[in-house]
C-alpha cells in the first residue's frame, strides 16, 4: 500500500491544532469547575426559593462588574508572559507574575468597600427595596471573597503561560468539591454548620477561592517549570515599568470585558424593572449562558497563550495560522449547546427550579424563551471572544475595546431598550437586544483582525505597542 504524503501546510494546520486543542481542554475542565462553584451557588439559591435566588441573583450581578473589571486587567499577564517565555526571557516572566499578585492583592482591597455598600446602590438603580436587603449578608462575604479570587487568577495566568494547564485544574476541581460541601452546610445549616441561609452561600465560596489559591500557589512553588522561574523572589517589591505595563494594557482590555458582562449585568437590571419572576428566569439563563461560554473562553485563553508565544519568537506565519484555527473550531464546538439550548429548553428548568415554588409557573414562562434566544446567541458569544484573544495575544487592546463599547453598549443595549421599553415588548426582547450586540461586535473585531494581519504582512510588525 503506498505511504500518502501529507502537504506540509496541512501537517502545519494539523499540528497547531492539535496543540490549541490540547491547552484548551484541560482549561475547559479548570473553567468548568471554576464557573460550576457560582453554578452550585445558583442552584442552592434556588432550592431556598425563587424569591433567595432573585435577591443572590441581583447580588451577582451588582459585584461583577467589580470582579470582571479586575479579570480584564489580570488577564494581560498570561500573554505578556507567554511573549517573555517564547522569547526566553526568564526575568521577564518571573516580573510580571510578581506584580501580577500585587495587582491582584490590591484591587481585592480596592472593591470590598464598594462592594459591601451595595444594597443602597441597587435601591438607588431602582431594584425592589425588599429583594435588594435580602442581598446584605450575600455582599458583604462576597466582597471578601474577591481578593483570594484574583490571586487564584494570576496564578492560573502563570500555569496557562507555561501551556500545563492540569495544575489550575486540579485546584478548580478541589475547590468545586469543598464548595458543594460549604454551600450545603452554610446556607442549609447542615453537617453542624451554622445555618446562613443566602449569606452562608458567599462565605462558602469565599472559603474555596482562597482554598484554590493555596492548593494553586504551593504547586507553583514546589512544581517544575513553574519554580524554575524563582516567581515568589521578593514578589512584595513593585517594579513601576512592569507594574504600568500590565495596566496600559490591560485598562483597554478590561472595558472589552466590561462592555460585554455590563451589557449582560444592565440587561439584567432592566429585566428585573419588569418584576421577581423575569429576574429569576434571567439568573439561570445567565448562569447557563456562562457555563455555556467556558468553552469558547477555553478557545480564547489558548489562543491569546499561544499568539504570545508567537509572537515572542516573532513568527508571523504561526500568528495568523493559530488566529485562523481558533476562530474556525470556536464555532463548531458550541453547535452542540446551541442545538440544545434550541431545541430542549424543558430540560434545564427542572435543574434550577422547584416545581412547588409560588413562582415556578410565572418563571418558567420567561425562562423558556430566554434559553432558546441563548441557543441562537452562541455563535456570536463565541466569536467575539476568540477575536478578542487574537487581538490581545499581539496586545492590541485600545481600538478593540472602542468596538465592544459600540456593539456591545451602543448597538447591544440600544436595541434591548429600544424593543423592550420603547416598542413594550417586554423582558424577552431585552435578551434579543443582547443578541444582536453580540453579533454585532464580533463583526467588528473580525474587520479588526483582517486588519492585524494586513499590517504584520506588509510591515512585519506583530505586537500593536512595538
Amino acid at each position: 500500500m503506498p505511504i500518502k504524503i501529507i502537504p506540509k501546510k496541512h501537517h502545519l494546520l494539523a499540528r497547531e491544532t492539535a496543540a490549541l486543542l490540547k491547552l484548551s481542554v484541560p482549561l475547559c475542565i479548570a473553567q468548568l469547575a471554576s464557573i460550576s462553584i457560582l453554578t452550585a451557588d445558583i442552584w442552592m439559591m434556588g432550592q431556598l426559593s425563587a424569591f433567595e435566588l432573585a435577591s443572590g441573583g441581583l447580588a451577582i450581578r451588582y459585584y461583577q462588574p467589580f470582579y470582571f473589571f479586575s479579570l480584564g486587567i489580570l488577564s494581560m499577564v498570561s500573554p505578556l508572559i507567554a511573549q517573555a517565555l517564547g522569547g526566553n526571557d526568564i526575568q521577564a516572566a518571573r516580573r510580571t507574575f510578581r506584580q501580577g499578585l500585587l495587582l491582584a492583592i490590591l484591587l481585592g482591597l480596592i472593591w470590598i468597600f464598594p462592594v459591601i455598600q451595595g444594597v443602597d446602590i441597587l435601591i438607588a438603580l431602582g431594584q425592589d427595596e425588599q429583594v435588594s436587603k435580602n442581598a446584605a449578608g450575600f455582599l458583604i462575604y462576597s466582597a471578601f471573597g474577591l481578593m483570594p479570587s484574583f490571586v487564584f487568577m494570576v496564578m492560573r495566568f502563570y500555569t496557562s503561560a507555561f501551556q500545563k494547564p492540569l495544575p489550575q485544574m486540579m485546584a478548580a476541581i478541589a475547590g468545586l468539591v469543598l464548595n458543594i460541601f460549604l454551600n450545603e452546610g452554610f446556607a442549609t445549616g447542615a453537617y453542624g454548620l451554622p445555618n446562613m441561609g443566602l449569606a452562608g452561600i458567599a462565605l462558602a465560596t469565599s472559603i474555596s477561592h482562597g482554598f484554590m489559591a493555596l492548593i494553586l500557589g504551593i504547586i507553583i512553588a514546589t512544581r517544575k517549570p513553574f519554580n524554575q522561574v524563582k516567581p515568589y523572589q521578593r514578589w512584595w517589591v513593585p517594579e513601576g515599568p512592569i507594574f504600568k505595563r500590565i495596566i496600559v494594557l490591560g485598562l483597554p482590555h478590561s472595558a472589552l470585558v466590561l462592555s460585554e458582562t455590563g451589557m449582560f449585568i444592565v440587561g439584567g437590571f432592566m429585566i428585573g424593572l419588569f418584576g421577581t419572576a423575569p429576574l429569576a428566569a434571567s439568573a439561570i439563563v445567565t448562569q447557563i449562558a456562562a457555563v455555556a461560554f467556558m468553552v469558547p473562553l477555553s478557545v480564547s485563553q489558548a489562543t491569546a497563550i499561544r499568539i504570545g508565544n508567537a509572537a515572542g519568537r516573532g513568527s508571523i506565519a504561526d500568528v495568523i495560522r493559530t488566529g485562523w484555527i481558533a476562530i474556525t473550531i470556536s464555532i463548531f464546538l458550541v453547535l452542540p449547546t446551541m442545538a440544545g439550548l434550541i431545541l430542549f429548553p424543558h430540560f434545564f428548568v427542572e435543574i434550577f427550579l422547584d416545581s412547588s415554588d409560588m413562582l415556578f409557573t410565572a418563571t418558567v414562562s420567561y425562562l423558556i424563551p430566554l434559553l432558546m434566544i441563548t441557543g441562537v446567541f452562541q455563535i456570536g458569544d463565541a466569536q467575539h471572544i476568540v477575536l478578542s484573544a487574537t487581538l490581545r495575544g499581539l496586545n492590541d487592546t485600545k481600538i478593540p475595546a472602542a468596538y465592544g463599547f459600540l456593539g456591545f453598549w451602543v448597538i447591544g443595549l440600544g436595541s434591548a431598550w429600544f424593543m423592550g421599553f420603547v416598542l413594550g415588548w417586554g423582558p424577552v426582547f431585552i435578551w434579543g437586544g443582547i443578541t444582536i450586540g453580540l453579533f454585532a461586535t464580533s463583526i467588528l473585531l473580525g474587520l479588526r483582525w483582517l486588519y492585524r494581519i494586513r499590517i504584520m504582512r506588509q510591515d512585519g510588525k506583530i505586537l500593536a505597542d512595538e
